[in-house]
């Protein structure tokens, strides 16, 4: 059979693998899409959830930059919630309960009815990987039915299917989810080329079914009818929102993971591979916080065509008869039903020290990993991912420049360039506590950020550029008008008393001053002087660059001193080996990382002050 032919491929059918098709495919390269089974593209393997504290930046980033993700959730959603709306602009997100099937059902379509992607349900068993000029180059795969695909840039998407292994309870089997097979030949190809893997887990909880649940003792969370969307493009209309519930667990719920800690995989160690710190196993909590009592339990809907029902904070690979155990003891669900237990996922990573971040291999040219693979946790780090590595897969097949987004720039500079640098303990979550300029990157603010970036990519089409363009035109326009009018005296006073302000002004003061008082906000603006009324996400720009420009200068000045270090290069085959001074440890992570800049040097874990001063020294 002769080989057969794509200029970029795609291995895996997750979030991160669509991403990453979309965005090779939209930049006119023939793609092809290669996943175990074609119906599960796009699956939420895991809870029905989009967003979160740094999440949804990551989502409204790509959705700027032309991603998929942030549409199909404003359009395929159970409910839309504005979360700390109390709090200040860094901290103000969306976060969506998503309609599983939906969503993936869409995706699937979004991918089959473009004309440069093609959709293979096929295993990847090996990489074709030739030696050019003593380089290792990507050169196509061969499939588990030995059919050869050549392409010219190969992006690993693989989730958790290399090596998987399933475990509840005693019970162990290959499979990369519950209900699919694992890939299990992969692995070898990638460690005899070179690539480094290590094993990481995840584990998800039960489901029920939703006519067994008693939601007379529950609190029910209402979604919003007017919410606030992922994407700006998303034309506005009243939404039709479905309920979360709460509920938690008890003391006999406690009892009952204390009884049974002896069928526990961690106890037992049949698990001893490292899970997601921040969504831990029941039995977890319980061993790690003794005294808490009353976790807290979410009840999430999977889909509005379904009476399944996601128990979110219940994860456990505890035997079913424990499971069923712990669910009874728990208000509301003492006669629930599970349609699927609960496991975990043991799987092969290739810790992210190895790649470019352009997430280009620096092993095998023209090799990019994206999603779990790279040592990740969560959809939405895995799309950004994908989305970053498809536009880069095609740039190199065009001769063009890589895309690097640096972590001043969007909370995907700050994803891509700690899982490079910084070694983690357990699969890395984005969170809002591991970026230094939060207040820069907010989720509302994207479209300012990231313009020139989405430009210089080329997905968004002029239509949807122009319109990015003209808003930052306005907010700039309004923000030096604001800045330099001056409000009256008795115009300032009528607003005070409007906002129930306590503030005490004595004469006419700037705008942008004014607005500077908590309670004075650009609407509030708008019942007192005659300014102009734009779209909510303009306005939000306008009142917040003014609200907090002493902060948000104050960063702009550290971006400033961030942006020098990353200017100052390290030539590409510089010795690292060869420095006199520095700490093994330094030396270690440098050989590993192969930086590019002073900047990038200074965040490789080990590596301190003393150590990038001698680094500098040698390079003069």
């Amino acid at each position: 059979m002769e080989p057969k032919y794509f200029d970029v491929i795609v291995v895996g059918g997750g979030h991160g693998g669509c991403e990453a098709a979309l965005a090779a495919g939209r930049l006119g390269e023939k793609v092809g899409l290669f996943t175990l089974y074609l119906d599960n593209i796009a699956m939420m393997s895991c809870n029905p959830a989009i967003g979160g504290p740094g999440k949804s930046n990551l989502i409204a980033e790509m959705d700027i930059l032309g991603g998929e993700m942030a549409k199909l959730i404003d359009h395929y959603n159970l409910q839309l919630k504005s979360l700390n709306e109390s709090k200040g602009p860094a901290a103000r997100i969306t976060r969506g309960q998503s309609d599983k099937f939906l969503y993936r059902k869409q995706m699937k379509e979004v991918l089959e009815n473009h004309e440069n992607i093609s959709l293979v349900q096929q295993c990847v068993d090996e990489l074709i990987v030739e030696e050019e000029n003593g380089k290792k180059r990507i050169k196509g795969i061969i499939t588990d039915l030995g059919v050869i695909y050549h392409a010219k840039s190969v992006i690993l998407a693989t989730g958790t299917f290399l090596q998987g292994r399933i475990v509840i309870g005693d019970i162990s089997y290959e499979g990369g989810r519950q209900g699919e097979n694992s890939a299990k030949k992969l692995s070898l190809s990638l460690v005899k080329n070179g690539i480094k893997l290590e094993r990481y887990q995840t584990a998800t909880p039960p489901r029920i079914d939703r006519r067994s649940i008693d939601f007379s003792k529950l609190k029910e969370l209402k979604g919003e009818k007017n919410p606030r969307y992922f994407s700006i493009f998303t034309e506005k209309k009243e939404e039709n929102p479905i309920s979360t519930w709460i509920t938690y667990t008890t003391d006999a719920t406690i009892e009952v993971v204390h009884k049974m800690l002896k069928y526990s995989p961690i106890v037992s160690g049949i698990i001893n591979t490292h899970g997601p710190r921040h969504c831990p196993s029941l039995d977890r909590k319980v061993l790690n916080f003794p005294d808490k009592k009353n976790h807290q339990i979410f009840l999430e809907l999977e889909s509005r065509d379904s009476e399944e029902i996601y128990v979110n904070g219940l994860t456990t690979a505890m035997p079913p008869f424990v499971q069923e155990k712990m669910l009874q003891s728990i208000i509301g669900l003492e006669n629930s039903k599970i349609m699927r237990y609960g496991y975990a996922v043991e799987y092969d990573y290739a810790p992210a020290y190895q790649l470019y971040p352009t997430l280009e291999s620096k092993v095998i040219e023209g090799l990019f990993f994206a999603g779990q693979i790279n040592g990740t946790s969560g959809y939405e780090e895995a799309a950004c991912q994908g989305f970053i590595a498809g536009v880069n897969g095609a740039r190199k097949n065009k001769g063009k420049d890589p895309i690097i987004i640096d972590r001043s720039e969007g909370y995907i500079g700050v994803l891509i360039d700690d899982i490079i640098h910084k070694k983690t303990p357990e699969p890395y979550r984005v969170l809002p506590s591991r970026s230094e300029y939060r207040l820069t990157l907010r989720f509302d603010n994207g479209f300012m950020r990231l313009y020139e970036k989405s430009k210089e990519i080329g997905i968004l089409s002029k239509e949807k550029l122009d319109y990015l363009k003209e808003g930052i035109n306005i907010v700039n326009r309004e923000v030096d008008f604001l800045r330099s009018t001056i409000l009256s005296l008795d115009k300032v006073k009528e607003l005070l008393d409007l906002v129930k302000s306590k503030q005490h002004i004595e004469k006419g003061i700037k705008i942008g001053d004014l607005l500077k008082i908590k309670e004075v906000t650009y609407d509030s603006l708008k019942k007192v002087m005659d300014i102009n009324s734009y779209e909510k996400f303009i306005e939000n720009q306008i009142e917040t660059i003014l609200k907090y420009d002493i902060f948000i200068e104050r960063e702009e000045k550290q971006i400033e001193k961030y942006k020098k270090m990353e200017e100052m290069k390290i030539p590409k085959n510089f010795d690292f080996e060869s420095i006199l001074g520095i700490s093994n440890i330094a030396k270690s992570g440098l050989v590993d990382v192969k930086p590019m800049s002073i900047g990038e040097a200074s965040r490789i874990s080990g590596v301190t002050g003393n150590d990038i001063a001698i680094l500098i020294g040698n390079l003069k």
